[in-house]
């Protein structure tokens, strides 16, 4: 399935806890970053992770990712993280993420995921045809 998907936008600060001794978010950290971002999204468009595991005993593991460091984040610094949906696929989705900051002149971050859907067995599993439907109506909000 290959449609244009609508773009999510959350406004994030980097906590304390992410911050390394240089004072900057540490580059590990970007994943935990990217994980909240997805669960925001999927809150968003109202078919959360837990919906997702509760109902179908499925969730979606990182198979791939690619992340380009252009700008260090700072502690409590305001961000704005995009978030598209690029492909969907029969069992795997690809969302791509860039992080903003200084009202959208300044691109931080770019990252790029392929997740797969797996099932209770550990196995790869169709993407739920209800899921496929939210991601296509985009955002509630």
């Amino acid at each position: 399935m290959s449609l244009e998907y609508s773009e999510h936008i959350l406004i994030y600060r980097p906590p304390l806890s992410y911050i390394d001794p240089g004072q900057v978010v540490y580059n590990g950290r970007y994943l935990d970053i990217y994980n909240y971002v997805r669960d925001e999204y999927m809150r968003d468009i109202g078919y959360t992770y837990l919906k997702l595991n509760s109902e179908n005993h499925m969730h979606l593991a990182v198979v791939e990712a690619n992340l380009k460091f252009r700008m260090p984040l700072l502690y409590d610094e305001k961000t704005e993280i995009f978030t598209r949906v690029e492909k969907i696929g029969i069992k795997s989705i690809n969302f791509s993420h860039k992080i903003y900051k200084d009202d959208r002149k300044v691109l931080c971050n770019e990252a790029k995921f392929t997740l797969v859907c797996i099932g209770a067995s550990f196995k790869s599993e169709p993407l739920p045809e209800e899921f496929k439907q939210a991601i296509k109506r985009g955002p509630l909000k």
